[in-house]
């Protein structure tokens, strides 16, 4: 897929890369006018370089989120990103999923002194799709080679997403030859969430696909649709996932998984 026009940007890569990474992304001089900004959980993890107004360039890990985290949009920035699939990142920084999980981590801390290097070799380069071949390298070098993912995690993983998080965790055990308890250990260890975890969070970003387009919305409809209890048990998996209401969110949203922050 060739790079969007405007200043976002994202390219998908190709295998073997694919299986691990979503797409590469870059936003250049994003400057909002509001100081703060809500990023809703994906259950997917970010390998994130940016560069500030003022010329200071950071770079870091974030993991799989299992709740909100608020951003400082309060001056202009850079970034060049990779958004990887659920379970996706696990194989290039070295440690399992779980030492992640709601985390963001200096890329120092599990690069060393080649994310710096990764991290100049990236704002040296003059265009997007040069930035984003830097990333490919830098990933597949990290990789050594090595992009086995277990089968069984692979599996729960596809009928996860294609049942939209409704798919109850035990449906997978019999078609997976492991003990529940060895299950969630690859899991966890890939994917850095439960697989109970996961599936809520796949369902409330069912939620948030089917409500992209929408300005008004019958909640208690939607609720049973994505497979919800009833509408008092949604609203609270939506507020435990995002911290938010859903009528704020619709309020305050900027994309699928951006709002305005309260106060901002």
């Amino acid at each position: 897929m060739a790079p969007s026009v405007g200043p976002f940007r994202c390219c998908k890569p190709g295998r073997p890369l694919s299986e691990f990474v979503d797409f590469f992304w870059s936003y250049h001089r994003y400057a909002p006018p509001h100081a703060r900004e809500r990023l809703l959980p994906t259950a997917a993890g970010e390998l994130v370089f940016s560069l500030d107004a003022n010329g200071r360039a950071r770079c870091g890990v974030s993991g799989a989120r299992s709740q909100s985290v608020v951003l400082d949009t309060s001056t202009p920035f850079s970034v060049i990103a990779v958004h990887f699939k659920p379970g996706g990142a696990f194989r290039f920084f070295g440690v399992p999923g779980t030492a992640l999980r709601d985390q963001s981590v200096a890329l120092d801390v599990l690069w060393g002194r080649d994310a710096a290097s990764v991290r100049d070799r990236l704002w040296e380069r003059d265009s997007d799709g040069t930035r984003f071949k830097v990333l490919e390298e830098a990933l597949l070098t990290a990789a050594r080679g090595c992009f086995d993912r277990h089968p069984a995690v692979r599996y729960a993983l596809d009928v996860f997403d294609r049942s939209g998080g409704a798919r109850p965790v035990g449906d997978v055990m019999p078609r997976i030859g492991l003990s529940s308890r060895r299950f969630g250990e690859l899991f966890r260890s890939e994917v850095g969430l439960s697989p109970k975890a996961f599936c809520r969070i796949r369902r409330f970003n069912e939620v948030l696909r089917r409500i992209e387009a929408l300005t008004d919305v019958d909640w208690a409809d939607l609720a049973v649709s994505c497979g919800y209890f009833d509408q008092a048990h949604f609203n609270h998996d939506f507020h435990a996932c995002a911290g938010l209401t859903p009528s704020a969110y619709l309020r305050g949203r900027l994309s699928r998984s951006h709002v305005v922050a309260s106060g901002a």
